[in-house]
C-alpha cells in the first residue's frame, strides 16, 4: 500500500511539472506572436503613410508654379517617432520634363527640349521611418530605425 501512495505522489509531481512546462511554452509563444503582431502593425501603418504622402506630394506639385518654385522635399513627424510612438516621413521629388517648364527646379533629372510643354513626370520617393515600439531601450538614441521606402513615377 505504501508503494502505491509513493508512486501516486511521483506521478502527481511529474504531471504538475509537465503541465508547468507546457504552460511556460504557451506563454513564451504568445509573447513572441504578440511582438510580431505589433511589428506587423507598425509596418502596415508605414505602408499606408507612404501611399498617403505620395498623393500629398502630387497635390503639392500640382499646386505650385514649377517655372518659379518647385516642391522638392516634404518632411513630417507623426506622433513622437523618437520614442517609438510615431513615424518620420521624408518625401523627395525629382522632375523629368520640358526645360522651360521645370526651370525653377534644382532637382531635375532630365530636361527635354523637344517635348510637349505641359508634359511633366515626377519621381516621388517616400521614406517612412519608425522605431520598434517594443524595443527594451526605446528612449536610447542608438535604437535602430526601421525604414519603409516607396518610389512612384507619376505623370503630372
Amino acid at each position: 500500500m505504501r508503494l502505491k501512495k509513493a508512486f501516486s505522489l511521483l506521478v502527481a509531481i511529474f504531471t504538475i511539472l509537465l503541465l508547468s512546462l507546457v504552460a511556460t511554452y504557451i506563454f513564451y509563444a504568445s509573447s513572441i506572436i504578440s511582438k510580431s503582431g505589433g511589428l506587423q502593425y507598425q509596418r502596415e501603418q508605414a505602408m499606408i503613410l507612404a501611399r498617403s504622402y505620395t498623393e500629398y506630394a502630387v497635390m503639392a506639385i500640382e499646386g505650385n508654379d514649377r517655372s518659379v518654385n518647385c516642391t522638392q522635399e516634404i518632411n513630417a513627424d507623426i506622433g513622437s517617432p523618437n520614442i517609438g510612438q510615431g513615424y518620420r516621413v521624408k518625401v523627395l521629388i525629382s522632375y523629368i520634363g520640358n526645360q522651360n517648364y521645370i526651370n525653377g527646379c534644382s532637382n531635375k533629372i532630365a530636361q527635354l527640349n523637344n517635348t510637349d510643354p505641359d508634359t511633366l513626370t515626377a519621381i516621388i520617393d517616400v521614406y517612412v521611418k519608425y522605431k520598434d515600439s517594443q524595443h527594451p531601450d526605446i528612449t536610447n538614441t542608438n535604437t535602430p530605425w526601421q525604414t519603409y521606402h516607396r518610389r512612384s513615377i507619376q505623370k503630372i
